[in-house]
């Protein structure tokens, strides 16, 4: 088959006609042929998507992953219209440059951990340094570098409040922080590691060694998962499938480290005047909210939007801003996301539960 003589430059009509053939690819041959034919018109013309495609391609790799981060790269070529040497070589750079990892967390009620805060304080001087201590608590699960009065911003989870205060007193320790504004989650609408639904269930001694490689790598495939564990693979997969079920761990795609140019990140603290039933369904049903609690305190809610522009944050902003139940709503940018690692804090404690009787093992 000839696709024609290379282009000396890669032009936006070369860029639209090689959108075309993937297009034409997609719908005309198996997946197989796809990719061959896509990466020998790549190496004939030198076609590489754009850096604002990659920006939103990107974009969408992340939150397909964020719902299910077992995903095949197959699965994700076919959802994007893309080949599967386009999705690799972008979660490749995903992985490198931008530290996105794969991890499985439990939902935080399945560990114990029944108080979760959301804190502001106002410093004196640079807000790096202090973040960074911040970061080293091992109850702070979330520390970020904002806009605003208040720029650092951390989230907070422990088994009770006796632990709270205890880390409040350790923050506050910091040389140049002025004061701590908390609000505390009642209820975790939208979020990473919570589950729509936890169903009870029973975690036994190979439970916990699964969960623990696949907080290292959520994508392992699950004959490196049965070697790890010493079970067939078989076996490793109605695990995790039993752990996913149940909600007491979500696999998905995290973010360590940093904001990249195609996602603008904004905190949202809103305060209602009425009832809280419409706010709670935008942000229930919101594609822009990536985490929505309700709340008491400072905040009846705290979300964070997230969009591909700050044109799409912001109309986030202003429908909320215009429910007749919504008195005030304070806004923050995420400068510098400093620490992320839900995963890891769950995973300590895991490592300190005790394992249950012999007698209880749900072994497969």
């Amino acid at each position: 088959m000839s696709v024609g003589p290379p282009p000396s430059t890669v032009t936006d009509t070369s860029l639209v006609k090689y959108g075309r053939f993937q297009l034409f690819c997609r719908y005309s041959f198996h997946d197989l042929r796809l990719s061959v034919l896509i990466s020998l018109y790549q190496e004939r013309y030198g076609g590489h998507l754009p850096q604002s495609e990659h920006s939103e391609l990107d974009a969408h790799l992340i939150r397909a992953l964020q719902r299910d981060g077992r995903k095949s790269v197959l699965e994700l070529a076919r959802e994007q219209g893309v080949s599967r040497h386009v999705v690799a070589e972008r979660l490749q750079v995903l992985r490198k440059r931008e530290g996105l990892r794969i991890v499985a967390a439990l939902d935080p009620s399945a560990v114990g951990h029944h108080v979760l805060t959301h804190c502001m304080a106002r410093v004196e001087g640079p807000v790096r340094a202090m973040a960074d201590q911040v970061a080293d608590l091992p109850n702070a699960v979330f520390v970020s570098v904002t806009s605003g009065d208040r720029p650092l911003v951390f989230e907070s989870r422990h088994a009770n409040s006796r632990e709270l205060l205890s880390t409040l007193d350790q923050v506050r320790s910091i040389s140049g922080v002025r004061d701590i504004r908390v609000t505390t989650y009642v209820d975790v609408l939208r979020g990473f590691f919570v589950a729509r639904e936890l169903k009870p269930i029973r975690l036994d001694a190979l439970d916990h060694d699964l969960i623990a490689e696949l907080q290292q790598d959520g994508r392992a495939s699950y004959r490196t998962l049965a070697d790890a564990i010493r079970l067939s693979p078989s076996a490793v997969r109605t695990r995790v499938r039993r752990l996913v079920d149940s909600g007491a761990i979500r696999i998905a795609a995290v973010k360590s480290g940093g904001l990249s140019p195609g996602r603008f990140a904004t905190g949202l603290g809103i305060v209602l005047r009425g009832r809280d039933e419409r706010v709670r369904e935008f942000v229930l049903e919101s594609q822009t909210i990536e985490f929505a609690a309700r709340s008491h305190g400072a905040y009846d809610f705290v979300a964070t939007a997230v969009g591909g522009s700050s044109a799409e944050v912001l109309d986030t902003i202003e429908r909320i801003r215009g429910f007749p139940e919504v008195s005030m709503v304070d806004t923050w940018a995420h400068y510098d996301l400093v620490k992320e690692d839900y995963a890891r804090a769950l995973g300590r404690v895991l490592k300190t539960l005790p394992p249950p009787p012999d007698e209880a093992f749900n072994t497969i």
